[in-house]
């Protein structure tokens, strides 16, 4: 017999994959794969070329667009689509803690975004496995996806609780602030997930992953990201802790 929680989270499952969302998680998982399809056909393969597409291609699409991407679709969605058709209190009257129930959708939209960034990076390693692309290479992007994740869903979680527009101002924060404001001025790089990832990358490949460009320290990386993570959770708890004296989501 299930549980109450059981049901909150085969509900959120099912949730997240409606409305055609699988056919884009799909979509996203392809896409490094066609990029790596072409630049084979493209490439001279010299020595050392491949390892600096891949490094190039996991940073700049895969953590760079398709990881918030991804976020925003299943992280915004976990409660977009009740705040949006309005069946939120259905779900509040059940019979388990509304942080229970909060903390069981984020760690479903976490799981999903993690298995889809998991395939992106994994089937364009294997299309392009050489002796100079070990595994340490799409490992350390592995680590930065699923760590970037947990920062992303729960921010976006929370967007998609407070607004029925959480997927319309998730994309504009990826689009302004991870990819304009974040590559432009220093200042953004230290609140940016993005450049979280980046820098996990790095942390992460053995000494395979490197960047020219320094990228934001580790030390910014636990503390602001664990703030952003639990300020975001924490928002989250209190939206739902409060709903009863809010006219409306």
């Amino acid at each position: 017999m299930s549980t109450p929680l059981t049901t909150v989270a085969w509900l959120t499952w099912r949730q997240l994959f409606a409305r055609r969302r699988g056919w884009l998680a799909a979509a996203i998982v392809v896409l490094p794969f066609i990029l790596t399809f072409f630049y084979r056909l493209g490439s001279e393969d010299r020595e050392g070329d491949r390892l600096i597409f891949m490094l190039n291609m996991n940073r700049e699409v895969v953590l760079g667009v398709l990881l918030p991407l991804t976020a925003v679709i299943f992280g915004a969605t976990a409660f977009g689509g009740e705040v949006e058709d309005g069946t939120l209190i259905y779900l509040l009257v059940r019979p388990v803690d509304r942080w229970k129930a909060a903390i069981s959708k984020y760690l479903v939209s976490v799981a999903v975004t993690i298995a889809v960034m998991i395939g992106a990076v994994l089937v364009a390693w294997f299309a392009l496995r050489t002796e100079e692309l070990p595994f340490a290479v799409p490992r350390a992007f592995i680590v930065a996806s699923a760590l970037g994740s947990l920062a992303y869903c729960a921010l976006f979680g929370y967007i998609g609780l407070v607004t029925r527009k959480g997927l319309v101002i998730g994309l504009l924060y990826v689009i302004l602030f991870e990819n304009i404001a974040a590559r432009g001025f220093e200042g953004a790089k230290s609140l940016s997930v993005r450049e979280f990832a980046v820098s996990l990358a790095q942390w992460a490949g053995d000494g395979v992953v490197k960047w020219q460009q320094p990228g934001v320290s580790m030390t910014t990386v636990w503390v602001v990201g664990s703030i952003i993570l639990g300020g975001a959770l924490a928002l989250t708890l209190r939206k739902l802790a409060r709903y009863e004296m809010a006219e409306r989501l």
